[in-house]
């Protein structure tokens, strides 16, 4: 078993950097755009450290020159197709993907920096900020009614017919594609272990493809077994009552893409019951088990509301001068409630998956907010807006 230091409360131990903020000595530059992906800050919210007598410290996805944690995917998904020649240029050379902004926004940059052309498509319910994004940086974009996964006009289903149809387009399939979780095992959990000393105890987000928890459990699990790696599910979605359920949850049948990608999940989908109510928050929360998800190796599972993540958005703002995103807020959510299982002296790290710039239009509009009952009332600095945690251990 590999020896961890324990953190005594109020302790302030400094944070190792693969690139030191503190070194006299200047950082390289990179080779464009793309050498910009990755490396983040790993920074310390104090407010919640005091707080809870623990050490919560946030991954700034949000900094990637995308915006969000989801440039790692996209640079690895693209690049591992131009290794196997899926994607060459003037041959294959579009991208599609069904993408709930962030990929799309990250492929688009990747594509832009590499000379490809993107055609993407999503729900017409996502904030507009994404969208608009999305096609300022070159991409054409195909909104999709916000149906079930069992409909053809699902975004996911337009994306794929795209590809089935034209050899020249290839998708990027963020959901079966493994190198979506491998960007994740490769870069994001490593950087946390190198920037943290090696000293984690325990790792929660949220998921969707299920590309981060799944990397970033198995890597955190093979450094060292007794990391406490949770999931942290919103309301409406299927992975909390699968994590709590295990494989006896999963009901396999056909697709209306069933036969349209190369990938075995999208032959025989492994479909997933959802849990009641729904969620504001995107890209996170999702009704089958990806092959990404399936790579996850967790301790268990918990719930977080819409209430509890934008509360917690603007709770970040005040204390910490932190814009963030609805999921990346219910991550932190979910490394309070963690914290509060591990008990004091302990070291939990999340993810911040993007910055609060795309939901302008939502959680940070007064009208929107009152609209959907959720403006924000807690003040102060107290954590008593995050209620106590549902836990369940995973049933394998």
């Amino acid at each position: 078993m590999m020896m961890r230091r324990v953190l005594m409360a109020g302790t302030s131990l400094p944070l190792l950097s693969c690139h030191s903020a503190c070194s006299s000595h200047t950082t390289p530059s990179r080779p464009g755009v793309l050498g910009a992906i990755g490396d983040t800050p790993l920074i310390e919210l104090r407010s919640l450290s005091e707080a809870l007598g623990c050490r919560v410290l946030v991954k700034c996805e949000h900094l990637n020159p995308g915006g969000s944690i989801k440039d790692r995917a996209a640079l690895w998904m693209l690049e591992l197709a131009e290794s196997s020649q899926a994607l060459v240029p003037g041959q294959h050379d579009t991208i599609t993907e069904g993408t709930g902004g962030n990929t799309g926004i990250g492929l688009a940059l990747v594509a832009a920096a590499k000379g490809y052309k993107c055609v993407f498509a999503m729900p017409a319910s996502l904030a507009p900020e994404k969208i608009d994004t999305m096609r300022t940086l070159g991409a054409e974009v195909i909104l999709t009614p916000g149906v079930p996964f069992s409909d053809p006009r699902h975004y996911f289903h337009e994306a794929a017919g795209l590809a089935a149809t034209n050899p020249k387009v290839f998708f990027t399939n963020q959901f079966e594609n493994t190198a979506n979780s491998l960007a994740h095992y490769h870069g994001t959990a490593p950087e946390i272990w190198e920037q943290t000393g090696g000293q984690v105890d325990g790792f929660i987000c949220s998921a969707g493809t299920g590309g981060t928890i799944g990397g970033c459990s198995r890597f955190f699990k093979e450094q060292d077994s007794e990391v406490s790696c949770w999931l942290i599910d919103c309301e409406g979605s299927a992975l909390y009552p699968l994590v709590k359920t295990g494989s006896s949850y999963v009901c396999e049948g056909a697709s209306p893409s069933s036969g349209k990608t190369e990938y075995p999940g999208d032959k025989q989908v492994k479909y997933i019951g959802r849990a009641e109510g729904s969620s504001i928050s995107e890209g996170i929360g999702i009704d089958r088990k990806t092959a990404n998800f399936a790579t996850s190796v967790l301790d268990g599972a918990m719930q977080g509301t819409d209430r509890e993540a934008v509360e917690m958005a603007y709770f970040l703002m005040r204390n910490e001068g932190l814009f963030v995103g609805p999921s990346a807020a219910l991550n932190v959510v979910g490394a309070v409630k963690l914290a509060r299982i591990l008990g004091p002296n302990k070291t939990i790290v999340t993810v911040i998956c993007d910055g609060g710039d795309r939901y302008r239009s939502k959680i940070f509009n007064p009208q929107w907010l009152e609209e959907h009952s959720l403006t924000p009332v807690h003040r102060g600095k107290g954590l008593e807006f995050v209620q106590p945690d549902n836990a369940v251990p995973a049933a394998e």
